[in-house]
């Protein structure tokens, strides 16, 4: 339907219609969901203030849908795609129903990151020159890691959901550092796809991130949101490597910088619970978002020092790679990175005090 359209006009095109859609269908889901009881309700570890329709996920899915097909066929969101994030989208909308098991929803993760990858044929074949002698071939566990890759991901986005807007926020600081890989390349397919999912995640942000003209948020995504976005990060992490035939793509950590805070959180916090005996999905109170709140910082502060941060160790990966940082060093910097989250999350309590101290000294009384 664009095809004839210069790429500048589609581009707002492709920006204006994913947000304007995902803002009227959340609206007009509202009042059904409230009506079905689709909500979340206050309770256990969940502070909110009454009762919060769980349909974000639900709006942006149909959303970027829509979108995609008025993008075709420019577009590189195929039917395999839509197919999973689908899935993930039903399951995630029963689960908020009907509260599934940790591993049925597992089960289903890995079938739709199958889904997702196998029609493509564009796996995670190698982990990069990490060692300073060329790249290191994943051989034939390429697809199982792929999966496992995929899977990982939308856990991260999942468990980032903690705090109003950042789940949604820490995704689309990724999303632009994204956008600029695709634009650096010149693979302009791929940047507007990722300018739909930057609309429709914005569009989301509008009635759930609070701000001084939202003190609380309107909607939640729930699970089916915070997988479908996991999901679709994975994906573009996984064909950005293969996104370019005339420069050199980014390499896998270069890439890993650029998906930022979900995926460290996440990952020391997995290894932290397996090493105390406890499920890696279990849930507790030591997520970076937790640490931050419980030093005084208001969930909204809390989104935005985050998403802050997030861009910051996003910008890391993107300019190492343009400023051709060999990629040993930017594992090992990752590496860095991933003993300083452990600490933080090790000294979480420590860490918390030190962060409330300074709070509340710039604070005023």
């Amino acid at each position: 339907m664009l095809t004839q359209l210069p790429v500048l006009t589609k581009t707002a095109v492709l920006a204006v219609v994913p947000l304007l859609l995902t803002l009227a269908v959340i609206q007009v889901l509202i009042k059904p969901a409230r009506r079905i009881g689709l909500v979340d309700r206050p309770g256990g570890r969940k502070e909110h203030d009454g009762e919060i329709p769980l349909i974000g996920g639900l709006g942006m899915a149909i959303a970027l849908i829509l979108s995609v097909q008025l993008a075709e066929p420019q577009t590189l969101i195929g039917l395999n795609v839509l197919g999973g994030i689908a899935l993930l989208v039903v399951v995630g909308v029963l689960d908020d129903f009907l509260d599934i098991r940790a591993k049925t929803k597992l089960l289903v993760q890995a079938i739709a990151a199958m889904l997702i990858v196998l029609p493509s044929g564009v796996y995670i074949t190698h982990v990069g020159d990490i060692l300073g002698i060329g790249n290191i071939s994943l051989g034939p566990l390429a697809l199982p890691f792929t999966v496992f890759a995929v899977v990982g991901l939308i856990n991260a986005v999942n468990m980032a959901d903690g705090a109003d807007g950042l789940a949604a926020g820490l995704t689309s600081t990724t999303v632009v550092w994204f956008i600029a890989c695709a634009l650096v390349v010149g693979n302009q397919s791929m940047a507007l796809d990722l300018v739909i999912l930057l609309a429709v995640t914005v569009g989301f942000l509008c009635y759930n991130m609070r701000t001084p003209l939202r003190h609380k948020a309107a909607v939640f995504m729930g699970d089916a949101g915070s997988m479908m976005l996991g999901a679709l990060l994975a994906w573009f992490a996984i064909q950005l490597p293969h996104s370019s035939t005339a420069l050199p793509p980014p390499p896998p950590f270069a890439i890993l910088w650029m998906l930022g805070l979900p995926v460290l959180d996440t990952v020391v916090l997995m290894i932290r619970r397996m090493l105390q005996g406890r499920s890696p999905f279990s849930a507790g109170r030591d997520h970076m978002h937790h640490i931050w709140m419980h030093a005084g910082f208001s969930p909204g502060e809390t989104t935005l020092l985050l998403m802050l941060l997030n861009a910051l160790i996003g910008l890391v990966g993107f300019a190492g790679w343009r400023s051709g940082v060999p990629e040993w060093a930017l594992a090992l910097g990752y590496v860095g990175l991933f003993a300083i989250q452990a600490s933080i999350t090790q000294h979480a309590w420590v860490v918390s005090k030190w962060l409330k101290r300074h709070h509340c000294a710039r604070t005023p009384q």
